[in-house]
């Protein structure tokens, strides 16, 4: 994710506008928690993503490792 999306600026600016865009549908606080609660979300699902890929990398560095120590045996 690109860092600058996440600057306290940047989030306090994405808040006030969230909460304006939701005014009709929310109070202030209901769109406040909501807009935390999506983005949160979005930060732990690209890491949670990101370990599953670096899993997946370690478990094909570990066979890989294997079968060409087989070879040499």
């Amino acid at each position: 994710m690109n860092e600058q999306l996440f600057t306290t600026e940047r989030l306090m600016s994405n808040f006030r506008e969230y909460m304006r865009q939701n005014e009709a549908y929310m109070t202030k606080i209901q769109a406040l928690n909501a807009y935390y609660k999506v983005v949160a979300g979005s930060i732990l699902a690209d890491r949670i993503a990101k370990n599953a890929d670096l899993i997946v990398r370690m478990r094909h560095l570990e066979e890989a490792y294997q079968k060409v120590a087989q070879e040499t045996r």
